[in-house]
């Protein structure tokens, strides 16, 4: 089980370092979008800051999920994103093919693995320390 939970995290991580540099400097082709989809990245891209913020926010979750010890913090980074990539391929980008699904199974495959596997920790978070 370790050595699934270090492809897991080194999948996750460098996936999320690879697509938040990219968002500083585009090295990356565009994948197809739909319509929707792309008039939803251009809002986010025109804003001026949510993109770069978004891409630091991938950057930086992306290195703490790859050390054991500070996989939860990158989790806890990374979870809000994760969320939102899920919606936007699931609702905007849902006709484009099954590229969209397979990412959706990764993340929610690889995210839930990495938190379970620290399920005790995470108790620690919400456990009343002052008692």
């Amino acid at each position: 089980m370790k050595q699934i939970d270090l492809v897991f995290r080194m999948l996750l991580g460098i996936i999320f370092i690879l697509f938040g540099s990219s968002k500083f400097y585009a090295f990356m082709p565009t994948p197809p979008m739909t319509p929707a989809a792309a008039n939803f990245i251009a809002a986010i891209i025109t804003t001026g800051y949510l993109w770069k913020l978004v891409g630091f926010l991938e950057i930086c979750g992306g290195l703490l999920v790859i050390f054991p010890k500070t996989t939860i913090l990158g989790l806890t980074i990374l979870a809000p994103i994760i969320v939102n990539i899920i919606l936007y391929l699931g609702f905007l980008q849902y006709t484009i093919g099954p590229a969209p699904f397979i990412m959706i199974l990764f993340l929610l495959s690889s995210s839930s693995l990495l938190a379970w596997q620290r399920r005790k920790q995470w108790l620690t978070l919400f456990y009343n320390h002052s008692l």
